[in-house]
């Protein structure tokens, strides 16, 4: 990880001086933006509520160069403009608060002030031929830029991609480092797992896979077809070093409806993930996933679109031996019942129904949405299935965004409206309830991206 760096950071010092000659070679493209969020959660019984307001700033450049190459830069600072103290516990629970820590460092709480290099790439770009060597932003289905928070995910390594023709594309992301979201720095691989909370292990104790796991790096592979216009193929694989491996294809398809200004929208997805070498340690207390872990999940999408509203219903059968893991730090669930602010991960079984619905206002510049899912876990109370104690839940989101073209231009306003439920309310525990169920959740969020020169 340090090698990389060093070689960018020597790169644009040559770029640097080599710019005092010639004036043509350095012409940067300056981007600054400004992101704040305030959240807050509170429940329905005598639980300890928390509200967070955290700031981002964030200047980025990118510069051309000769040869087909250019220069990429960012750097995002961050501050904690009024918060509750989120290291305190509640007195009932021995879990730190969950959901507005995220807006800060969370190997760090008590820092007021901080910062990170986010983007710091060299790309060479070629019409059919991509590839990039640094620190970047991802998104693929296991390793993601993952849901709000101030500062995405972001990891470090080698990407390239070739698109072979019009219909095919083929991309290789080889990762050696990351800085997962909600933190301000960066991490090798092994050491980035565990950074967020770590549940139980099998054996029902707290799990002591943080600062004990090893992984060298992650290699991802990506087929993309465009099979015809209305339908394309998504295959996938991502190996985890000592860690595991996962395959997954995804196939949609939009139908046009006759004399209408419809399409039926389909999607279907698999999944298989398995561990492999030792699961992060040889020592079982200390691994972080059973090398015996085997799953398969299937996710299926149908619903309808139009010019202005789009709705889908959709549907997630997980199965399999021991539990499905794929470290939170690194990214979001990718299964179309996804809902944000929750996941699937650490379950050996899941039955979930999801419905999302949305509808743009053009000329007010508005768009509403909403999610609403029921998911039945396997019994909080069985570690071997259930690795943070989840019951099962019904979560809906309502939300809303506001961008005002006609008197600020690059300013956008999103407000997520969530609430969570026990399907079974009773003989719930405290540590059932907690950051997780029974509580009611919102989210305020303003970016604002000054116009590029």
């Amino acid at each position: 990880m340090k090698k990389i760096l060093t070689l960018l950071i020597g790169l644009f010092f040559w770029v640097s001086v080599y710019a005092q000659q010639d004036s043509t070679l350095w012409k940067p493209t300056l981007n600054v933006g400004l992101r704040s969020y305030f959240m807050r959660t509170s429940y329905w019984e005598d639980y300890k509520n928390d509200y967070a307001w955290g700031q981002m700033a964030r200047i980025a450049f990118t510069s051309k160069l000769p040869h087909h190459f250019q220069v990429q830069a960012e750097y995002l600072g961050f501050l904690n403009i009024l918060s509750s103290d989120l290291s305190a516990l509640d007195s009932r629970v021995s879990n730190l608060n969950r959901y507005e820590v995220g807006l800060f460092d969370v190997n760090h709480l008590d820092k007021t002030v901080f910062g990170k290099i986010g983007n710091l790439h060299l790309d060479y770009l070629r019409d059919n031929f991509q590839a990039s060597l640094g620190r970047m932003e991802i998104n693929s289905p296991f390793i993601n830029a993952q849901d709000g928070r101030l500062s995405p995910t972001y990891v470090e390594g080698l990407n390239w991609n070739l698109r072979v023709n019009p219909r095919i594309s083929f991309a290789q992301h080889l990762i050696t480092g990351i800085s997962p979201r909600s933190t301000g720095n960066w991490f090798d691989l092994g050491e980035s797992i565990g950074m967020y909370p770590v549940g139980r292990d099998e054996n029902g104790q707290g799990s002591d896979y943080s600062g004990n796991t090893r992984s060298d790096f992650i290699n991802i592979l990506d087929l993309k077809f465009r099979l015809n216009s209305a339908s394309s193929l998504i295959l996938n694989h991502t190996l985890v070093n000592n860690i595991y491996s996962a395959y997954l294809a995804q196939w949609d398809k939009n139908w046009e409806l006759p004399s209408s200004s419809f399409q039926w929208i389909t999607g279907f997805q698999t999944t298989i993930q398995h561990g492999i070498g030792n699961g992060g340690n040889e020592d079982i207390a200390l691994r972080y996933k059973n090398p015996e872990d085997f799953h398969w999940i299937l996710s299926g999408r149908i619903g309808i679109k139009s010019e202005k509203s789009l709705w889908h219903i959709n549907y997630t059968k997980m199965q399999g031996e021991g539990r499905y893991l794929s470290p939170r730090e690194w990214g979001k669930d990718p299964f179309y019942t996804f809902i944000p602010r929750e996941r699937n991960e650490g379950l050996g079984q899941v039955d979930a129904l999801s419905t999302y619905f949305q509808h743009a206002f053009p000329k007010k510049s508005l768009q509403l949405y909403s999610y609403m899912g029921v998911y039945f876990l396997p019994d909080p109370a069985d570690a071997t299935k259930n690795k943070y104690a989840m019951p099962s839940y019904a979560q809906a989101n309502l939300g809303l965004r506001y961008n005002p073209k006609k008197w600020m231009e690059g300013l956008n306003l999103h407000l997520i409206l969530m609430g969570k439920t026990a399907l079974n309310q009773q003989d719930l525990r405290p540590a059932w309830v907690y950051n997780k169920v029974n509580l009611f959740h919102t989210n305020l969020i303003l970016n604002y991206t000054f116009p590029s020169n």
